[in-house]
């Protein structure tokens, strides 16, 4: 027996959706003067589940924020006196390195463009004079552009000053808002018109649901690759290992970035160092064992369905993230795009529930094969029922169809109402009239 999902009314949603973009704009137009709140806030956010926790065993609602900063402190620490002087010594031996690896790359690429320039002589000076052009043109621009703007942030007091001020900032206002933070939600829900107020309670529980299991799997997700990644570059004794293998794991917080920078750094840094194929192959195979990893265990079990957006979606979620805000934009584009999906998904449903959508009555639509006694006793019990509250109903027998009897034919008898199959295959008729009176309407 189907059963109908309650959905918001369509004006009611129209109104959470307009009042949700007119913030977004909000946000957007002001995002320098509101970074500090918005980084607050989302701080506070994220250390809210250890600060209720701390409050549920009678402690102060401030612990879990400090815990949280300790721990982040701790990561800081860990990333200067650890991470640092190994990636320090790692480039220093690369940089030892680097003349010897520039002589194999000579000896290599050498003869294949002598072999090029040999068998496209023409080709070959056009695309040489072209490229030696677009580097004498572009490349002292580029590097005009680098330093004066490397010169205009050193050299802008106001810059330094604005970012160490919101270093200060943002911690005060995040602890502010840890202990506050339910009274917090508690009048910002008090300003929501109490029409709406159980669409805007809907709507956002579903969000935080979203993103709480996102952010919790997704870190659980990188560090696991992570640590996958740099253990299996060790074994394949891939240079650079300690430093790839944790910042493409820290990297994969943004979808593919972690596995494009790994992959392509460690494969070239093998190659270059054994000057075989079997090291490159290796590191190809550590990455694709990961991703396996991932793919088969780690997001189904951590991260479900949680986000559930489409992979182009994502890669256009980060396009428009990091044209809007850059680096951050790319960091929480996925989130913002999972979050808007939540909204849409409410938006469209409260959309296919209303009259504007459906009409004024209930369309019933009866799927049928020829003359078959099952369907011949479903279509009695359906007709009989819509005709006794005023419904119509439209008969459609798939026999004359390919198409339909290629989509229902195993299927029917079949009831559609309002474009959404509610039953299909024999049914009991006493069950089948409970099921009308559910979807269409009327008294039993």
């Amino acid at each position: 027996m189907a059963s109908t999902v309650r959905s918001p009314s369509l004006w009611r949603m129209l109104v959470v959706v307009s009042a949700a973009v007119l913030i977004a704009g909000v946000l957007f137009a002001w995002s320098s003067a509101l970074f500090p709140l918005l980084a607050g806030f989302l701080l506070a956010y994220l250390t809210h589940p250890l600060a209720s926790l701390f409050e549920r065993y009678r402690l102060p609602r401030i612990l879990g924020f400090l815990t949280i900063l300790l721990l982040f402190a701790g990561v800081l620490v860990l990333i200067f006196f650890v991470f640092v002087p190994a990636l320090i010594n790692e480039l220093m031996v690369i940089s030892d390195k680097l003349p010897s690896w520039q002589e194999v790359t000579q000896e290599r690429i050498t003869p294949l463009l002598a072999n090029v320039k040999a068998r496209f002589p023409q080709a070959y000076a056009l695309l040489e004079g072209r490229i030696n052009a677009w580097a004498q043109t572009t490349l002292p621009s580029m590097a005009d552009r680098l330093v004066s703007r490397l010169g205009g942030v050193l050299g802008s007091f106001l810059s330094v000053a604005g970012a160490l001020l919101n270093l200060v900032l943002i911690p005060v206002i995040a602890a502010y808002l840890t202990v506050d933070f339910n009274r917090f939600l508690a009048s910002l829900r008090r300003l929501v018109p109490r029409p709406v107020l159980p669409t805007v309670d809907l709507v956002a529980g579903d969000v935080h649901s979203v993103l709480s299991s996102f952010v919790r799997g997704q870190l659980l997700v990188s560090l696991a690759l992570g640590v996958m990644y740099t253990g299996g570059l060790l074994l394949v004794r891939s240079p650079l290992a300690l430093v790839i293998g944790p910042l493409a794991g820290l990297l994969s917080l943004v979808p593919y970035l972690g596995l494009i920078v790994g992959v392509a750094s460690s494969f070239f840094l093998s190659f270059f160092e054994y000057q075989d194929l079997l090291h490159p192959m290796g590191v190809l195979a550590v990455f694709v064992l990961a991703q396996s990893v991932e793919g088969w265990l780690l997001t189904p079990s951590l991260l479900g369905r949680s986000v559930g957006l489409h992979p182009v979606w994502v890669l256009v979620s980060l396009l428009i993230g990091g044209e809007l805000f850059g680096v951050p934009g790319i960091i929480v584009a996925v989130p913002v795009a999972a979050a808007l999906r939540v909204v849409l998904k409410h938006a469209i449903r409260a959309y296919r529930a209303s009259t504007f959508y459906q009409g004024e009555g209930p369309t019933v639509v009866i799927y049928i094969r020829g003359d078959s006694a099952p369907c011949s006793e479903f279509r009695g019990v359906v007709e009989a029922y819509v005709r006794k509250h005023g419904v119509s109903a439209r008969v459609v027998d798939v026999a004359g169809s390919p198409r339909l009897r290629k989509s229902f034919g195993e299927r029917v008898p079949l009831l559609e109402v309002n474009g959404e199959i509610v039953t299909e295959g024999e049914v009991e008729p006493d069950t089948l009239e409970a099921l009308l009176q559910e979807v269409v309407g009327g008294e039993g």
